[in-house]
């Protein structure tokens, strides 16, 4: 890892949450009968805000990306044995799951939402951990499904707050997308020196 990769893969990942944000913002305007006959200019500056805000969601990805970094390598310190850090991350994401249930029922999101949503979430980050595993070994398993799971879920807790779904997807999404981007290239940037850092073992 070097400074030069780190820069790519944060540059990346903010033009992600920026297109990502502007595809599912225009996408959901375009539904909104009153949007439809705003004019040119007000489309573009409406695009413009969109991609400043999924930029913002892109930053936020990599910092939480940063910081399980960190907490990986901490815990791998602290953890002799590699299996108890890997069931703590299993039991975590799982807890995640049952919490949200328990911020999105009887509440102003809709009623279907408690068991979808968890549901949509573990199949999306099961496919992104099998593309990993793939790519690796069958250790980046319960590791990619946590950081799918807990760190995107962690990072979008003041929008499950408001109770409003629009609100919950244009930042949930571009999150997991930029956290789905970012996980899937760490063994790629990390390849040349595998045995660098603990950090690396996520990767692999």
């Amino acid at each position: 890892m070097n400074l030069r990769k780190w820069m790519k893969l944060f540059g990346t990942t903010i033009i992600i949450g920026a297109i990502v944000t502007v595809i599912g913002s225009v996408c959901i305007q375009l539904f909104n009968p009153d949007f439809r006959e705003v004019e040119a200019s007000g489309w573009l500056s409406y695009i413009l805000m969109m991609a400043l805000i999924g930029m913002t969601f892109g930053a936020f990805a990599h910092m939480g990306f940063f910081a399980y970094l960190m907490l990986n390598y901490i815990a791998r310190s602290i953890f002799k044995r590699p299996y108890s850090w890997v069931a703590i991350q299993g039991f975590i994401a799982l807890f995640v799951l049952v919490e949200i249930g328990y911020w999105t029922y009887d509440t102003n999101f809709p009623d279907a939402m408690f068991w979808l949503l968890p549901l949509a979430l573990i199949f999306v980050s099961t496919l992104v951990a099998w593309m990993k595993v793939r790519q690796t070994s069958s250790g980046a398993w319960i590791p990619t499904i946590f950081f799918l799971i807990a760190i995107t879920v962690m990072e979008s807790i003041p929008v499950f707050k408001l109770g409003d779904i629009s609100s919950l997807l244009y930042q949930l999404i571009p999150i997991f997308v930029c956290n789905a981007y970012q996980i899937m290239q760490l063994h790629k940037i990390l390849a040349k020196s595998p045995e660098a850092s603990p950090v690396v073992k996520l990767a692999k």
